[in-house]
């Protein structure tokens, strides 16, 4: 009948299991730019381009990330402090990267990644109505963000270690 739970009737609710939440610039791929070295905005605006996109390089969690789509179990977001582009989810399907719910920065915000990440997941644990009960995950390589993260209930994961960047 369905392929897995989340494929049900849109009148029944969601009941997942765990939550994990994927950070997208060197955790899932390699990063466009040098944002995360020399912290230039507008630069790395400058590079996010969908055509630069197109040619980053998969890392090892991008492959796994399917798995857990797949099993029926997890809900998988993928949460990134770029800027909203509307072309963003077209490249995500080019790679073959799969995800419930997506995440970015909204327009205008120039906040640190750290406190915009956790301000947007707890709006979006509030509106998903996600509680204790489900286990929560979150996978960055950027440590001040896994801390603020950390501070709302979620275990948090080393992208870099799990890439063999460790």
């Amino acid at each position: 009948m369905y392929k897995n739970k989340n494929e049900r009737a849109s009148n029944r609710p969601f009941t997942y299991e765990r939550v994990i939440v994927f950070d997208y610039d060197n955790t899932l791929v390699e990063s466009v730019g040098t944002f995360e070295k020399d912290y230039n905005l507008e630069k790395f605006i400058k590079d996010n381009s969908f055509w630069n996109n197109l040619f980053t390089k998969k890392l090892p969690l991008a492959y796994s990330i399917n798995n857990f789509f797949y099993d029926g179990l997890t809900l998988v977001v993928i949460h990134t402090a770029r800027a909203r582009r509307w072309w963003f989810p077209i490249v995500l399907f080019l790679k073959g990267i799969k995800y419930h719910e997506l995440i970015q920065r909204p327009p205008a915000n120039s906040q640190n990644s750290a406190y915009l990440k956790k301000w947007q997941l707890v709006k979006f644990l509030q509106e998903k109505k996600i509680g204790t009960e489900v286990f929560k995950i979150f996978v960055d390589d950027f440590k001040p963000n896994r801390d603020q993260i950390e501070t709302i209930g979620f275990s948090v994961y080393n992208a870099d270690y799990y890439n063999l960047k460790e």
